[in-house]
């Protein structure tokens, strides 16, 4: 497994292996964003770092929408530069706020046999669910 991280060094241990996002680009078969959008991330998967795909990968977005450029991800699938798509998340996170566009490009992909679309629901595990009324309770009934 591949892992890059701008910003930290040292984690690879094990299976994981610390990379650049150049040799993500040339060796993954898939890649998964897990990071916050900041001016930096904004639009980092865009029509530069598709074309710099060499492996045909599948692409996952679980973090934010708008890292993903969405026009160029849809040339991407069009292009046969990705495998596939799973996203839990669209580059306007705000349904009831669709162009007709927008709304254009959410049926395409919804009709393409190797996209999943999910509501933003990548983090809702038993794990995560338990984890957070913990921490709600914690919140209302704070140890004194």
């Amino acid at each position: 497994m591949l892992a890059y991280d701008r910003y930290k060094f040292g984690f690879g241990r094990d299976n994981i292996k610390e990379a650049s996002l150049e040799q993500i680009c040339r060796y993954a078969d898939m890649i998964s964003f897990h990071i916050p959008l900041t001016d930096e991330t904004y639009h980092l998967a865009n029509e530069i770092f598709f074309s710099s795909l060499k492996q045909r990968p599948y692409f996952i977005n679980t973090a934010r929408g708008r890292i993903v450029n969405l026009d160029d991800l849809i040339n991407a699938l069009k292009n046969d530069r990705l495998a596939g798509a799973a996203l839990d998340v669209l580059e306007n996170e705000k349904l009831e706020t669709y162009s007709a566009y927008e709304k254009e490009q959410l049926e395409w992909l919804s009709k393409q046999p190797n996209v999943i679309i999910t509501p933003h629901i990548a983090g809702y595990s038993h794990e995560a669910f338990y984890k957070m009324a913990r921490v709600l309770v914690e919140k209302l009934f704070p140890a004194g």
